[in-house]
């Protein structure tokens, strides 16, 4: 493998923010970077406005690559199998990084510890079943609110943490995430079934130690990424429909693969790294 580390960037209608999106992962970037640009089913000039972008960067070597709006789960895996890195990162089309030499921060607790996998800039939690879920039996997946079979806990992120703690829990979030190449192709990467998203990076990382024995955790960076930015909100505040059904498909999945893992013991391990 070629370069230090390979971004996967899914764009879907950001014509007004993907430069911003873009530049902040150039100019902070400090290994030698590759990155994988999706263009998922734009129908506005965000293609346009990312090929302008890039020519402000003629050093960096990008691909671009075109899929029919499959959305985050799919996407995402068309950049990552063709990565040609030891180490990956998912970055969203709606997160502005803004702290240089980000990518050194987060790659420091894999190289310190063997047993790390995947690494988050966000936040990372753990599971636990919960005993009064209306949803658990219900073959029905719904399209108004959040599914409630699982609850998250023990949260790991900025404000939570201190800066210098890197925060081990059951999985983690993708945004920015950092994951090992070759452990990602023994696990094949993100899981289709979770299409078009959500809940794919938790059974990533309940595969990962399963499978592995591997860790994943949050080592949080300094970033802006607001609500009213994201596709899946369309009023910039609630979840757009199809996103809460996803969850209540997705969320059945994670509980019947994973139960043993969400209602055994947890990974809630805090460690100093300067």
């Amino acid at each position: 493998m070629k370069n230090d580390i390979s971004v996967i960037l899914t764009v879907h209608n950001k014509n007004w923010l993907i430069d911003k999106v873009i530049d902040s992962i150039v100019l902070n970037t400090v290994a030698t970077l590759e990155l994988n640009i999706v263009i998922d089913g734009c129908t506005d000039n965000s293609e346009q406005v990312v090929i302008n972008t890039l020519k402000k960067h003629p050093n960096i070597h990008t691909n671009i690559f075109h899929t029919p709006d499959v959305f985050e789960t799919k996407a995402n895996n068309v950049g990552l199998r063709a990565a040609s890195s030891d180490h990956v990162v998912i970055v969203q089309d709606d997160m502005i990084i803004n702290e240089f030499a980000w990518d050194q921060r987060l790659i420091k607790p894999i190289l310190e510890y063997p047993d790390v996998f995947a690494v988050t800039a966000q936040t990372a939690h753990n599971w636990i079943y919960n005993s009064n879920s209306i949803h658990v039996n219900m073959a029905e997946n719904l399209d108004n609110c959040w599914c409630d079979i699982l609850v998250h806990t023990d949260h790991a992120e900025k404000g939570k943490i201190s800066r210098d703690t890197f925060a081990i829990r059951d999985t983690v979030n993708r945004g920015p995430l950092l994951l090992k190449h070759d452990i990602l192709q023994k696990l094949d990467y993100l899981d289709e079934d979770f299409s078009p998203q959500d809940m794919d990076d938790h059974d990533l990382c309940f595969r990962a130690y399963k499978e592995l024995g591997l860790l994943a955790g949050c080592y949080w960076l300094d970033i802006v990424s607001e609500h009213s930015w994201g596709g899946t909100r369309p009023n910039g505040h609630t979840p757009a429909p199809w996103l809460f059904n996803a969850h209540h498909k997705n969320t059945k999945i994670v509980w019947q693969r994973h139960a043993d893992l969400i209602t055994g013991p947890k990974h809630n391990e805090n460690r100093s790294l300067k």
